[in-house]
């Protein structure tokens, strides 16, 4: 399991943790991973070579918590 997706099942399970802060944590590391995938659109090597599958944890993360993942397209990158 990846640094990312341990923290992201720590979020989840966290029941201290309110859902609304959980979807802005979780917002954050989409935000960061989506960083990452534009790195690499523009030739930098990524850093920790996922293929994506961080972001589609994340993604995942954020639908049983009812958000429905940022536009991934090619737009955003």
């Amino acid at each position: 399991m990846t640094h990312i997706k341990r923290k992201i099942v720590t979020i989840l399970t966290n029941e201290h943790i309110p859902d609304g802060e959980k979807i802005t944590m979780l917002r954050e590391l989409e935000a960061d991973s989506l960083s990452k995938e534009r790195s690499a659109t523009e030739g930098m090597t990524p850093v920790d070579g996922d293929d994506g599958e961080d972001l589609k944890t994340i993604e995942n993360a954020l639908r049983k918590l009812g958000q429905e993942p940022v536009e991934a397209g090619a737009a955003s990158l």
